[in-house]
């Protein structure tokens, strides 16, 4: 009677997920950032001048500790397609520098010819983009798997200045910087839980959790991919941030000390602020 009941109910999580995913993937795939630009050119233009201006003290030290830094004119040109969005709150993609200094000085400190790199959060792209960056300039080869719902390969709209050139894949998107992008990155479009859940594959040495900000998705990530690391493997998460994100923070809090890693807290603009995990047992 019990095996019966647990597989009723195994049976029935598994239809609710699917209808889940069905949903999602609809959703997803149906223009969920418009049918039309969000902005003139011009204004994300202005947008973008703007927020490559701005100045960032405490970034500028993280680059100095780790001894790396992001050809910073790369870094616009990038963020310029891929970050410069219209939205309410304050355009900042500073993470950017954060990643490729952590992960430059990461490979160089492990010695790492070959690496394994798990992302939560693809978006437009700009952060796996990067870390190929980072690992092509460290000359490490590897692989950043990237999870996201968004569809790499179905043209739609993305709430960016490409928009006035028609409706583009993320592989189009990212075209200018395929060199790194086809090296280095697989996209996979799935939520991450699952995802991460079913990928076939041995240590993560270095993840970047961007994805959904409440405690259960973050520390579900976070203890997945806790298992996958060893001594001194890293995870960098975004938005650490309590008053628009507490559940993120309280798991990252949370997971740092119950999985064993230290936490280094990362601050960039008003609020919004990163943390590097580092795993020490």
């Amino acid at each position: 009677m019990k095996k019966r009941a647990a597989h009723y109910s195994n049976m029935l999580a598994r239809r609710a997920q699917m209808a889940a995913d069905k949903w999602a993937a609809q959703y997803w795939h149906d223009n969920p950032f418009g049918d039309a630009p969000k902005a003139s050119r011009e204004t994300y233009m202005r947008l973008w001048e703007e927020a490559r201006r701005v100045s960032y003290p405490e970034i500028d030290a993280v680059e100095k500790d780790y001894g790396f830094a992001v050809d910073p004119a790369w870094l616009d040109d990038l963020a310029l397609h891929t970050q410069i969005v219209v939205k309410e709150s304050t355009l900042c993609y500073q993470h950017g520098r954060v990643l490729y200094a952590v992960l430059r000085s990461y490979i160089r400190d492990m010695k790492l010819e070959n690496m394994s790199v798990i992302e939560t959060g693809t978006a437009r792209g700009f952060s796996t983009t990067v870390m190929a960056r980072a690992m092509k300039d460290g000359g490490c080869s590897g692989k950043i798997v990237t999870f996201d719902l968004l569809p790499h390969d179905r043209k739609m709209l993305w709430n960016c200045i490409d928009d006035h050139d028609g409706a583009k894949t993320r592989r189009e998107l990212l075209a200018p910087w395929n060199d790194l992008v086809d090296s280095y990155a697989m996209f996979l479009e799935t939520d991450s839980r699952t995802g991460l859940r079913r990928l076939a594959t041995g240590r993560v040495n270095f993840a970047f959790l961007d994805g959904a900000h409440t405690f259960r998705d973050v520390m579900d990530e976070f203890v997945v991919v806790a298992k996958r690391q060893q001594k001194g493997d890293v995870i960098v998460f975004d938005d650490y941030n309590t008053t628009d994100f507490p559940g993120l923070v309280q798991a990252v809090d949370e997971g740092c000390v119950q999985l064993g890693y230290s936490k280094t807290v990362i601050r960039s603009v008003g609020s919004r602020a990163y943390v590097i995990a580092k795993r020490e047992r």
